[in-house]
């Protein structure tokens, strides 16, 4: 496992993202790219204090119809569900 935090349910994954990462970043300091469904610039202004970290936005298509996998969106929670 490299790192979890659990929070209550109000709190939006991309807020929490910047502490989870920078509780891990000492111990795991060669992971410098995150995958998620975090849509904006918030994520990327608060990662950007805390190291260098890259941020890739797996967004759905907007042509999609109902439940779509979509590669490398939420692969921890995916993998310890």
């Amino acid at each position: 496992m490299v790192g979890f935090m659990v929070h209550s349910a109000d709190i939006q994954d991309r807020d929490d993202a910047p502490d989870l990462l920078k509780s891990i970043r000492h111990r795991w300091p060669w992971l410098l790219h995150v995958f998620g469904g975090y849509a904006g610039g918030k994520l990327k202004r608060r990662l950007k204090k805390i190291g260098r970290w890259t941020v890739e936005i797996i967004k759905r298509s907007d042509k999609a119809k109902g439940f779509e996998v979509l590669p490398r969106r939420w692969v921890v929670e995916r993998t310890f569900a």
